[in-house]
């Protein structure tokens, strides 16, 4: 049975393809047309997941959609899909057919359509509940038979925060929080008073408040929430105002009386946004660890599955096992909306359609296309580039990253998400204390505060870092302190508070990256290198050759190693 899951209700569309409840392919749309945050259906994406299963789209059983309108019509509520809806009647033409076949005026969990393909056979188009699809993302993919389940984000339809609980093939749902009582419309409001885009910039905030002291606005903060009973809380919405869709701000004039004037984006950032962006680091994780606290205590389950696009928050995922009484826990390689292709099309599979649940390998985010040697080969005759293959690319590079190149890295299936996880990578030494400043200034194209990640062979993760017993953090989803006595010896992946969001490398998961590391101890003695995302500001990260080429000879890179080809310049 294959199934086709698809993402259109906000940033960054998507598509993934899984057959028989095991995942096939995924990859954003942004990686192929090339618009960052791209929103638009995601054809080339479907296109490709197609060809990576070698069938067409008559053999498709049936649409998963990661949100479901048919909520938004029922009770006339109306932001949500992929764009603002400019006037009621915009809903008769952006909601495919028109109708809605099932309906009903109340919370509808699940919307369901036929669909015929000229001149071939009808399948359905399932229309999920958009926080049903966050927990399945991550609870399918989770090791855990049993688990309790937070998904956290702006809003889906009209919920931003669900607790639930998964046992075999079900997951089922506590209790939800109706928007606008949202975490993630709060922290917004936060990034777009401190000048960045909200619902795309908020990791900068979280970067910048490990240079800030949050006690500074501390008073101000207690007046925008209160903590409730039984895990709840409560927005004050005489500051914010994130719920208007109508207006530009997502914050209200009291605001100001509280943090003084917002910063515009080309504003110099002082102390006072570090601060506030501080303030709104540690008021998020106090509301979510009030929501943790209660979800443990009504399902004693010492295992937690996070996802949402607010659970993007590594540095609020990493002090989650020390702030509640969880013992174990798993957040997906992409918690946020994209990844609700992957959620959709696993939630009809499992969740609706009942299927025994299997054991299935999410255990890696290498899901998006790859390109043979041959290609690769190609593509660089093609614009005429000097190249010379290697023998043994993961020592070669050892050698030049410790030399003090900047590489970009071009290897095996693409990554799905938003971090790249050492297959369309740009690596560096982590041991120089002024490559940091040097990548973002000279490659990058960004902000000269925000910090770079370290990758480490994960045997090795608890000589570098204060982490709990058995934990991995394989997808960069959590910070974790380094110790004190390894700082300096990782100056360029050491945050301004002695943290690091770390990617623990497996060699079952990706040898070939595992090499590299390995490669890279052996000469220097440090098992971690520097790693970033392959791309330049404002651009998707890499996908096909072409594309590495194009941002290597656009930056500061210094040299591109794709397969066994390694280019100069």
């Amino acid at each position: 049975m294959y199934i086709i899951g698809i993402h259109y209700s906000g940033l960054t569309a998507s598509a993934a393809l899984i057959r028989d409840g095991h995942l096939v392919a995924a990859c954003p749309e942004e990686r192929l047309d090339r618009q960052h945050y791209s929103r638009g259906f995601p054809v080339r994406a479907i296109r490709y997941c197609l060809d990576a299963a070698g069938i067409t789209f008559e053999k498709v059983d049936a649409l998963a959609m990661g949100f479901n309108p048919g909520i938004n019509v029922a009770a006339r509520f109306r932001g949500g899909l992929s764009e603002r809806v400019p006037y009621p009647g915009h809903w008769l033409y952006a909601i495919p057919n028109q109708v809605f076949n099932r309906l009903h005026p109340a919370q509808v969990r699940h919307t369901e359509q036929v669909f015929r393909l000229d001149g071939s056979k009808s399948f359905d188009v399932h229309y999920l509940t958009h926080h049903d699809c966050h927990a399945a993302m991550a609870y399918y993919g989770s090791p855990f038979e049993r688990a309790a389940i937070l998904t956290v984000d702006q809003y889906g339809e009209n919920t931003c925060t669900s607790w639930k609980t998964g046992e075999g093939n079900r997951i089922e749902t506590l209790r939800d929080m109706a928007f606008p009582n949202t975490l993630g419309g709060f922290y917004s409001a936060l990034t777009q008073f401190l000048g960045y885009n909200p619902d795309a910039d908020e990791w900068k905030v979280m970067g910048m408040s490990a240079y800030g002291d949050p006690k500074r606005f501390a008073e101000a903060f207690r007046k925008l929430y209160t903590l409730r009973e039984e895990g709840q809380y409560q927005l004050n919405y005489e500051y914010l105002n994130h719920y208007n869709f109508e207006s530009g701000k997502m914050y209200g004039e009291k605001f100001r009386e509280l943090f003084g004037e917002p910063r515009r984006g080309d504003d110099d950032l002082e102390q006072k946004h570090y601060d506030i962006a501080a303030g709104a680091q540690h008021a998020f994780e106090e509301l979510l660890f009030h929501c943790l606290r209660h979800l443990h205590e009504v399902t004693r389950c010492p295992n937690l599955c996070l996802s949402g696009g607010a659970l993007m928050n590594s540095v609020a995922n990493g002090a989650v096992l020390r702030n509640t009484p969880f013992q174990n826990l798993f957040v997906p390689f992409s918690p946020d909306d994209t990844g609700n292709c992957i959620g959709s099309a696993l939630q009809l599979y499992y969740g609706v359609l009942g299927h025994p649940r299997q054991a299935i390998d999410l255990s890696h985010s290498y899901w998006g296309p790859g390109y043979s040697q041959q290609e690769i080969e190609s593509t660089l005759k093609k614009y005429g580039i000097p190249y010379r293959t290697s023998t043994n690319a993961c020592e070669e590079t050892a050698v030049l990253l410790a030399e003090g190149h900047v590489v970009g890295w071009f290897q095996g299936r693409m990554e799905f998400g938003q971090r790249a996880l050492g297959n369309r990578s740009i690596l560096a030494d982590p041991r120089d204390p002024k490559m940091k400043e040097k990548i973002n200034a000279a490659v990058k194209y960004r902000e000269p505060y925000r910090p770079f990640a370290p990758s480490i062979l994960e045997e090795h993760v608890r000589e570098y870092f204060d982490i709990e017993p058995q934990t991995l953090v394989p997808f960069m989803e959590k910070v974790y302190p380094i110790l004190p006595e390894k700082r300096a010896v990782i100056p360029a992946v050491t945050h301004n508070d002695g943290s690091g969001r770390l990617q623990t490398v497996s060699k079952k998961t990706n040898p070939l990256y595992h090499a590299l590391l390995s490669a890279f101890e052996k000469k220097t003695g440090v098992p971690v290198v520097l790693n970033t995302s392959f791309n330049v500001k404002g651009e998707p990260i890499v996908c096909s050759p072409t594309d590495a080429i194009r941002t290597f000879y656009t930056s500061g890179l210094t040299t591109l190693v794709m397969g066994n080809c390694i280019i100069r310049k």
